[in-house]
């Protein structure tokens, strides 16, 4: 048995963990990057997107005026509205993160 065989397979699995590490952090990034991006386009596009999805500790207490409440639970709930500011006003009520929503869930294949 050659000592540089064993040394070579060491030298791999010590090798693993680093390219590991970077990959779940470039993973973790592109997703906190296309949450950012998602949540600044919802606020950018107001009244033109359809539904949004509010997440906060009390999302569903605190609607501003004009806010139809079509589903969810106590920490968020899929919201319509349709005036020009109507994004700002959920953050202002204390929404944590406000993303496009489809009105029937994800499946909402009929336009």
């Amino acid at each position: 048995m050659s000592m540089t065989i064993e040394a070579g397979a060491g030298s791999i699995g010590r090798a693993f963990g680093p390219r590991l590490a970077r990959s779940l952090a470039v993973l973790i990034a592109l997703l906190a990057g296309w949450i950012a991006a998602m949540a600044i386009v919802t606020a950018l596009a107001g009244p033109l997107v359809p539904a949004v999805i509010v997440i906060g500790p009390t999302a569903a207490s605190h609607l501003p005026e004009g806010a139809g409440m079509l589903g969810g639970g106590p920490r968020r709930v899929i919201v319509t509205g349709e005036a020009p500011h109507f994004v700002r006003s959920l953050y202002a009520s204390g929404a944590w993160l406000v993303l496009p929503a489809l009105r029937n869930g994800c499946l909402d294949l009929g336009g």
